[in-house]
């Protein structure tokens, strides 16, 4: 992340909805959003715009998020994972070992995304920290 520039995060939901809800309300608490309805278009996207957090979510057609959470961290070292899922303990049963990321039950109240999203920041780049909490 440059000096003075927002944190990027990208928001990965084949729900449309889903997506633009969590985009509306991390982008009101200050954060460069970039918004995604499948996988695979993040991935391109993450090869030129490194995100300093990507929250997505677990159900998707074609790659679950422990999948791109993978290829995130094989491809996007520095990049911090946020996965979304109605059944957080079957995910996490699921997860592969050395695969970093943080699991959220849903539904999830937007104080404590951005909550989770800002400390994921904050241990990245401590004077980053977005401090509006909408």
């Amino acid at each position: 992340m440059k000096d003075g520039a927002k944190p990027r995060v990208f928001v990965v939901d084949d729900d449309v909805f889903v997506a633009d809800v969590i985009s509306d309300v991390l982008s009101n608490a200050g954060y460069e959003v970039s918004t995604f309805y499948g996988p695979h278009s993040a991935m391109r996207e993450a090869r030129n715009t490194r995100p300093d957090v990507v929250v997505s979510d677990y159900a998707m057609p074609d790659m679950n998020g422990l999948e791109f959470a993978a290829w995130l961290h094989e491809n996007c070292l520095n990049s911090k994972v946020v996965i979304l899922t109605a059944e957080a303990a079957a995910v996490a049963e699921r997860a592969v070992s050395g695969l970093n990321f943080t699991l959220l039950q849903k539904p999830i109240e937007s104080k404590k995304l951005i909550g989770t999203v800002n400390e994921l920041i904050r241990q990245s780049a401590p004077s980053k920290e977005i401090t509006n909490l909408g």
